[in-house]
């Protein structure tokens, strides 16, 4: 399952739900906030591995949880957690987990499904049962979900032209749109120092591939990482050498 497909099954789930309801997963109206994402991937066409629980999506449903303090840290699809410890108030681990090597209680799950602005999708105890945050608040934990393809398989017409390292004077995330346009929507803001891979130079534009997603950013603020310099550099010389050695094949049948 791509991201893009994950998220328009979290949007269809949403339109279905009326009120929140636990256990449901928004087939019948009703749903609870690990429901929402259950029902999605369920729409998705894909079975939902085990048990209905937010905990249990956090410690076996999500790749690479950690603890987050900036929204810049979140991509759209990602799930994000509210999670207690134990010396909280309210902390109520379910029984099947207190062996667990986290003793988090992960009590809440949501979905990132934007970024610029911040909108965190999920189902909960309000009229209609679907709310949208615009703030990281108590959103403490994120990652991606297992079901989801790993970022260089999540598109398969992406096929990588360089690896580049992010860049900026000011030392903050940079952007990367849905299109090669400043007026396009945000998909993701990317920190300084990560390393995408670039499919495809347009103008002053580049196609990268970050966190599943795949948008556009600008050359301005990528630097060709210096392992793909050398690659690119060793391929150049490649193609040159093969040209010339067609070239003096060339020449000599033309004198016999």
């Amino acid at each position: 399952m791509r991201t893009k497909d994950f998220l328009h099954s979290i949007d269809a789930n949403a339109a279905r739900v009326r009120r929140y309801a636990l256990g449901g997963d928004g087939s019948e109206g009703g749903c609870d906030c690990i429901g929402l994402i259950i029902g999605a991937v369920r729409l998705a066409g894909e079975k939902w591995p085990g048990v209905h629980g937010s905990n249990y999506a956090a410690r076996y449903c999500t790749k690479r949880l950690r603890r987050v303090s900036d929204a810049a840290e979140l991509s759209p699809g990602m799930l994000v957690f509210k999670g207690r410890a134990p010396s909280d108030s309210g902390y109520a681990l379910p029984a099947a987990y207190k062996k667990s090597v986290d003793p988090t209680d992960y009590y809440h799950v949501g979905v990132v499904t934007g970024v610029s602005p911040l909108s965190i999708l999920h189902c909960t105890g309000v009229p209609g049962g679907i709310r949208r945050d615009s703030a990281l608040g108590a959103w403490r934990y994120a990652g991606k979900l297992s079901l989801i393809d790993e970022e260089t398989g999540d598109d398969p017409s992406m096929s990588s032209l360089y690896r580049a390292v992010v860049t900026a004077e000011n030392g903050y995330p940079v952007k990367m749109r849905e299109q090669p346009s400043r007026k396009a929507a945000v998909l993701a803001s990317v920190p300084i120092g990560t390393r995408l891979d670039v499919s495809e130079e347009a103008g002053d534009w580049a196609r990268v591939s970050f966190q599943g997603a795949t948008g556009y950013m600008m050359l301005s603020f990528l630097s060709p990482c210096e392992e793909s310099a050398s690659s690119a550099l060793h391929q150049a010389k490649d193609a040159l050498e093969k040209a010339l050695s067609l070239l003096q094949i060339a020449i000599l049948e033309a004198e016999k």
